[in-house]
C-alpha cells in the first residue's frame, strides 16, 4: 500500500499497536500538562465558570494554541489586511455551497498560494508572544477557512489573556508546552507519520494554486496533535456518548469501494445510506454490522456536508466520527457544537480523491477499535490501555 502521509499500520500490520501507543502517550502528555499548564488552566476554568469544560480539554486547547503559534504565527505577520479580508469572505461564501463553489475554490487556491502558503514546512520560526500577534495569528487562521472549530475554541482564551494583562507570559507557557510536545510526539508517534515529510518534499507542489493548499500542507506535529486530541475528546465525551441510546457511525466517502457515480447510496438527514451494491465494500460490511448490533452507518461525502442534526433525533443520538487524522479534532468539536457527543475512530491511512490520490484509494479502519468504542462483543479483548472506560 502506498503510504501518502500517515499510516497506523506499522510495517503493514494492523493498527492495534497504534491505539495502545497513543493511549499511553496521551497519559504522558496530560502528566506533562500538570506541570506546565494546569495552573493556568485552573485559572481559566474559574474565569469561565459554568461554561468551563474539563481540565484536560482546556489543556489541549493550550497545546493547540502553542502548536499553531509555532506553525503559522510567522506566516501570519506577513499577511496583508486586504487579502486577509477577501480570503475570509470567500471562505464564508464557500461554506454556503451552491453553483459558485467551483469559482470560489479557484480564487481561493490562487490567493491562498500567494498569501498564505509557505514552502518552509520544517521551520519553527515564530512571532513574539504578544496579544497583537495573537490577533494576527487569528486573522490568518480565519483567512485559511480551515480552522473554524479551532478558532471557536481559541477566542475565549484571547479574552482571558486580555483580561489578565500578562498575555506574553501566558502565551509563552503555551508555546513551551508545544515545544515539548513537538519533539516528544515525533519520538513516540513519528513512526506513523514518516510519510508526511516525503509528501511535503515530493508531492505537495501539486497542490499549489488549489483550494486545499493549506489543508494538505499540514506539518507532522499537527498530525500528532490531532492523534492526541482525539484521545482526549474520547475521554471527555465518553459519559454523554454512553448515555445516548441511538448511535450512528459517520464514515467518509473515501471508505466506499465504488466511486460517486457508481455507488448507489441514498441520501438521509444524516448522510448517505449504503444500499449494499458491492459485497466487498467496507461501508457495506459496516452497515451489515450495524443492523446486527443496532447502530446506523451513514456516509459523509465531505466534512462540510455534516452541518446539522435532525431535531427529533439529536436529543438521543451520539455518533462515532471516522476521519483521516487532519480532520479529527475539528470534526469532534463540530459534532459537539451540534449537540452530538462523539467518539473518534481514525482512518488507518488516507487516500481520498479530493486531496491525496488522483484515482482514490479506498480507506479502512480498525474494526476491533470500533467495537470497543461501541461496547459491542465484550469478548473482544481490550487493548492494554482501554480508552473506552470499560
Amino acid at each position: 500500500m502506498d503510504v501518502i502521509t500517515y499510516s497506523l499500520r506499522e510495517n503493514g500490520t494492523g493498527s492495534d499497536e497504534y491505539y495502545y501507543t497513543v493511549a499511553r502517550f496521551t497519559d504522558e502528555v496530560l502528566a506533562e500538562a500538570e506541570t506546565l499548564v494546569m495552573p493556568l488552566v485552573d485559572e481559566y476554568r474559574a474565569h469561565l465558570g459554568a461554561a468551563a469544560a474539563s481540565r484536560e480539554e482546556h489543556a489541549f486547547e493550550l497545546l493547540l494554541l502553542g502548536t499553531l503559534w509555532q506553525a503559522y504565527s510567522d506566516d501570519a505577520l506577513g499577511l496583508p489586511k486586504e487579502p486577509a479580508g477577501l480570503l475570509a469572505a470567500l471562505a464564508d461564501l464557500r461554506q454556503r455551497g451552491g453553483a459558485l463553489k467551483p469559482g470560489i475554490d479557484f480564487l481561493r487556491g490562487l490567493l491562498a498560494t500567494i498569501f498564505l502558503s509557505s514552502d518552509d514546512h520544517g521551520s519553527i520560526d515564530q512571532a513574539e508572544p504578544t496579544l497583537d500577534h495573537f490577533d494576527r495569528l487569528m486573522t490568518w487562521l480565519v483567512a485559511t477557512g480551515e480552522f473554524r472549530q479551532e478558532i471557536r475554541k481559541l477566542k475565549p482564551w484571547r479574552s482571558f489573556f486580555a483580561a489578565r494583562g500578562d498575555a506574553s507570559e501566558q502565551l509563552a507557557t503555551a508555546i513551551t508546552f508545544a515545544t515539548w510536545f513537538r519533539y516528544r510526539s515525533e519520538a513516540v508517534l513519528g513512526k506513523y507519520t514518516e510519510g508526511v515529510e516525503s509528501f511535503l518534499a515530493e508531492r505537495y507542489a501539486e497542490h499549489k494554486w488549489r483550494e486545499d493548499v493549506i489543508f494538505c500542507g499540514r506539518q507532522r506535529v499537527e498530525y500528532h496533535l490531532n492523534m492526541v486530541g482525539a484521545e482526549i475528546m474520547n475521554l471527555a465525551f465518553r459519559t454523554e456518548f454512553d448515555r445516548r441510546r441511538q448511535k450512528a457511525v459517520l464514515v467518509p466517502g473515501c471508505m466506499r469501494l465504488m466511486p460517486d457515480g457508481a455507488c448507489t447510496a441514498r441520501p438521509t438527514a444524516l448522510g448517505l445510506e449504503c444500499q449494499g451494491c458491492v459485497a466487498g465494500c467496507r461501508v457495506h460490511q459496516l452497515s451489515r454490522m450495524g443492523r446486527k448490533y443496532g447502530f446506523a452507518v451513514r456516509i459523509l461525502s465531505h466534512e462540510s456536508s455534516f452541518s446539522s442534526a435532525p431535531d427529533e433525533a439529536a436529543r438521543d443520538l451520539a455518533i462515532v466520527g471516522v476521519a483521516c487524522v487532519p480532520n479529527l479534532v475539528a470534526g469532534g468539536w463540530k459534532a459537539q457544537g451540534l449537540g452530538l457527543p462523539a467518539q473518534c475512530v481514525l482512518l488507518d491511512y488516507c487516500g481520498c480523491k479530493s486531496h491525496w490520490d488522483d484515482e482514490g484509494i479506498p480507506t479502512d479502519i480498525n474494526l476491533r477499535q470500533l467495537k470497543r468504542v461501541l461496547r459491542i462483543e465484550p469478548a473482544v479483548a481490550p487493548l492494554p490501555v482501554d480508552r473506552t472506560g470499560s
